[in-house]
């Protein structure tokens, strides 16, 4: 836009010097109009008709008409005005020659005593000419706006960046936040104009941390409190087994005894869940330890349950450590329940192995077993609280549930696959790996 109006001024201006430069050319012509008798001649020297002729801009073309409209001297073809008029300079714009030229008209009163009227000189030049001087005056005018409008796009492009800087660092920490840090975030190197909006955000990180710390310690103490009578039940339970003579009396009372065992399981599941969701307040220490020493200590401590099941529990990894970064209590605590479904769900006679393997930065635990395994499209589900296929039987839906969030809490993944030959489950947790 700056430029089109900038060649629209720089055409006027011009246009305004070409039109004084004919009727000075005109002017010129005009004192040199003579006239003896009744016969009107100009008085102009060859030399003075070919310097007007070839001026440095361009060519001039001249046109002398006597009072009545007889020709005197210039171009015979020059085009004129077609209407008369009184006006002394009249300027206008006509087609000679085949380019468009620009002339004036100018009235030239005769001597009284020897003509009558007036002598009309016509003075014309092309318009290429004026084309080209607009062009070249608004070349010399855009190319310093142009580098001004690059300074001024380098000025602003560098400070908005700047400005925005801690705004790009206050998205990069929260973008790298876990979902499970609730801390509030900086408000020292912050804009002014996004500190009220900071600290809106961090009260509500506030109330958030506060409602899941709540949450978490009701679970915990609701879990904790019914340990103590679901352990009585189970002690008075075997009890009165162990006294009871009437078969139907005894089935009651196994079917009481499976159910607390059931009820205490999941309790036991819901502490463990409440140790491992985030907001906890609590921080879990994290370790360097070596995975496949606790994957090993771990399956040790499952090998009575396995050989009461008749299944044969095995341990496969490589030599040397495989250190991450762990707090030791959850990662048993996940096996623990890995474990737990893969023997529960593993017919007699069935085989569970674990086994660790590594790479440059990566260790995956894997528990396969040789059990029903789950379908394909409940794969994901069965990570959602309380979710069990249907028909798996004793299950409550939580074990799953428990893996992930401490899978996630260490920056694992956990992914479900078939195990070998398409029989049974692989549960794969891969850790990223210490130096």
């Amino acid at each position: 836009m700056s430029t089109l109006v900038d060649y629209d001024i720089a055409k006027r201006f011009v246009n305004l010097a070409y039109d004084r430069a004919l009727l000075e050319a005109a002017l010129d012509i005009g004192r040199e109009v003579k006239h003896v008798g009744d016969q009107i001649y100009i008085d102009l020297p060859e030399v003075a008709v070919r310097m007007i002729q070839s001026r440095e801009s361009d060519r001039l073309y001249y046109l002398v008409l006597g009072p009545k409209n007889e020709y005197v001297s210039g171009e015979p073809d020059l085009p004129t005005l077609a209407d008369p008029s009184t006006d002394r300079v009249r300027y206008y714009d006509e087609d000679y020659r085949g380019h468009p030229i620009r002339a004036v008209a100018l009235r030239v009163p005769v001597e009284p005593g020897t003509a009558r009227g007036a002598v009309m000189i016509h003075v014309a030049e092309r318009m290429t000419v004026r084309s080209d001087s607009a062009r070249q005056i608004m070349l010399g005018m855009v190319l310093p706006q142009a580098l001004l409008i690059i300074a001024a796009t380098v000025a602003v492009w560098y400070g908005v960046a700047r400005g925005l800087r801690p705004l790009a660092s206050l998205r990069a920490d929260i973008e790298s936040r876990s979902h499970r840090d609730l801390s509030p975030l900086p408000e020292t190197q912050a804009p002014r104009e996004l500190q009220p909006l900071i600290a809106a955000m961090n009260d509500l990180l506030g109330r958030l941390s506060a409602v899941l710390a709540a949450q978490q310690r009701f679970i915990a103490d609701a879990a904790h409190q019914l340990r103590t009578p679901l352990a009585g039940i189970k002690t008075q339970t075997e009890l009165a087994l162990r006294n009871s003579k009437s078969p139907e009396i005894e089935t009651t009372l196994r079917q009481l005894h499976t159910a607390t065992e059931k009820t205490t399981r999941l309790v036991n599941q819901l502490l463990s869940l409440a140790r491992a969701e985030p907001g906890e307040k609590r921080e879990h220490a994290t370790e360097p330890l070596n995975l496949a020493a606790l994957a090993r200590d771990t399956a040790t401590e499952w090998v009575p349950r396995a050989l009461e099941r008749d299944i044969d529990l095995g341990f496969d990894a490589p030599e040397g450590a495989m250190v991450i970064d762990g707090n030791p209590f959850l990662l048993r605590e996940m096996l623990n329940n890995v474990l737990d479904n893969a023997l529960r769900y593993t017919q007699r006679g069935g085989q569970v192995t674990v086994r660790v393997a590594s790479t440059a930065n990566r260790a995956t635990l894997t528990i396969e077993d040789t059990g029903p395994g789950i379908p394909e499209a409940e794969r994901e589900r069965v990570f959602e609280r309380f979710y069990s296929v249907l028909g798996s039987g004793e299950g409550c839906g939580l074990g799953l549930a428990i893996v992930r969030e401490i899978a996630q809490s260490h920056g694992a993944e956990v992914k479900l696959d078939s195990g070998a030959g398409g029989v049974g489950t692989s549960v794969q947790i891969t850790f990223p790996r210490v130096a």
